[in-house]
Parts: C-alpha cells; structure tokens; sequence
C-alpha cells in the first residue's frame, strides 16, 4: 500500500491556493495513515487559525472517496455536528478540501465512558433526511456481500453456518432516504467540552436512518460492551427502533465476514483492528442466532 503522502506532497500551486485562503502556513501535523493514501493534515497560520486539509490526485483510486466528501459536506445543514467546509478547490489535477478544524480527540466507546452520551446525541442528531443526491447504501451492502461470498466459498467449517444468513439478506430493507455516514467509530468521532462531532464523511450515503446506528454496535463490542449491552446503548438512538430484526442479523453477519477477509487480505497497517472488528461483529452474530 502507498503510504499516506505528508502537506510537502502537495503541489505547490495547490500550497499556494491553500495560503491564499487563510494565510501563511507556519505549522503542519500530518494525520497517521488510514485507509486512504491522500493528504489528511491539521495546518496553523501566522495568525493562530487551525485548519483541516484532506487532499489527492485527481487520478488516485481515493479520488471518489473525496469528490463523495467534497458532496456530502457541501450539502451538510449547518446545524449538523460536523466541521464545515470551508474551501475546495481542483488545483494541479489534485482534489483539495479545506475544513474548519475541530478540535478533540477520539471518543471512548467503553463501557461506563462519559463521552457515550454526547457520541449518541451526535448520532441521533445526524439522522435526517439526505439532503444531496447521494449514493444509495445498497452499493456499501453489495461490497460486504461479494467479499462475505468470495470467503464462503473457501470458508473453513466454523463459518459455513453464515452462508443461510447471507443468502437471507434483502438489500430492499436498507432502502431510505435518510443521511448516512456510513463510517462511524472512535475516530470519526471527535469529543470535545462534552461535544462529539463527526468527521470523515467519504463514505456518506442515503438509506434506511437504522443502518448508522447497526454499523456502530460493532464498535461499541470492541470497546468493551457485549453484544446485549451494546443493543441497549443503541436503543438510545431513535432510528434503532426501525431496525428490522432479520435484516440487522444478516448484516451483522457481512460486516463480520468482510471483516475475517479483510483481516487476512487488507492494508498491514489495518489487520489488526480488521480482525478485532470481525470478532465483535462474530460475536454479534452470536448472539442474535443463539
């Protein structure tokens, strides 16, 4: 994997357009490497202004996961718990976002934590209606699927009892309208003075308002909660209501077996998480079906 490229890889036509926005750039803080190989970088300016950079070529396979952001914040109500837009620009044949910085460091989604109370609020605050034409989430549903396939097809024997719940899994229950982010965890969860704001909107979507809320119970068994408990933090969020019974297992079921193949297959740097991922989603999976 290439290895996420740092503020001196931006070409300086694009540094300048940048400094034309908010002045001279005296301090730069890269973000470590995640999924993408682009630019992620905090910037401060002679005059003590903190911004957030995200940035990549035009012709990198994380270009689409850009332009997705670039739409998804364009169109963001202000009265959303997100950073906004501040500038963005296509300069050198680079896809540059300039962000207001939010200040704050990764929600503790542990048992007990006093940040679960402001991550939830968050989350039930971003549940409106999707107010750009966004991309459906079936396309997000039919990756998990064809990587959950491709593992069943080789899959050892203590994994062939979730071949009945793929098979089951009805993409028209994710069908909505509603804004998803599509991407929620620790990370993209930025907790500040009892605040959380969420951040990293690449993966953004429309679909049925349960499904941010299914996607998180992962994270919250990764932090500690079992699978009983996390469905009691969830039910805090209105939407998890909605959520049909038989859908949520067979999704819990792909994001776990996405999780195993990624695990084994994905980025070095992500294995590890991948594979903590998958045993909270197995888990999960668990039990529903016991």
């Amino acid at each position: 994997m290439t290895a996420r490229r740092s503020w001196a890889d931006l070409p300086e036509q694009a540094r300048a357009a940048i400094q034309e926005q908010v002045g001279a750039v005296t301090d730069v803080w890269s973000a470590a490497a995640g999924l993408t190989c682009g630019i992620a970088a905090r910037i401060s300016t002679a005059e003590g202004a903190v911004f957030f950079v995200k940035a990549a070529p035009a012709a990198a396979p994380v270009a689409n996961h850009l332009l997705r952001e670039r739409a998804a914040n364009q169109a963001l109500p202000a009265s959303l718990p997100a950073p906004r837009l501040r500038w963005t620009a296509d300069v050198a044949d680079w896809h540059v976002l300039l962000f207001e910085h939010a200040p704050g460091r990764p929600a503790d989604l542990a048992p007990g934590s006093p940040d679960l109370p402001a991550v939830l609020d968050a989350v039930t605050a971003i549940s409106v209606p999707c107010p750009w034409p966004a991309p459906p989430v079936a396309g997000k549903i039919r990756g998990l699927l064809r990587v959950a396939e491709e593992l069943l097809t080789d899959s050892p024997a203590e994994l062939s009892h979730y071949e009945p719940l793929i098979k089951s899994l009805n993409l028209d229950e994710f069908v909505g309208g509603m804004l998803l982010h599509a991407d929620l965890h620790k990370d993209n969860l930025l907790v500040d003075s009892g605040r959380a704001r969420i951040v990293d909107w690449s993966m953004a979507c429309s679909g049925a308002a349960w499904l941010d809320v299914a996607l998180l119970i992962p994270r919250l068994i990764d932090a500690g909660h079992t699978p009983a408990e996390a469905e009691q933090v969830a039910a805090r969020v209105p939407a998890w209501g909605s959520a049909p019974a038989d859908a949520t297992t067979a999704l819990a079921a792909a994001r776990a077996l996405f999780a195993v193949r990624m695990g084994q297959i994905g980025p070095p740097h992500l294995r590890a998480q991948r594979e903590r991922t998958a045993a909270a989603c197995r888990a999960w999976v668990e039990y529903r079906t016991s």
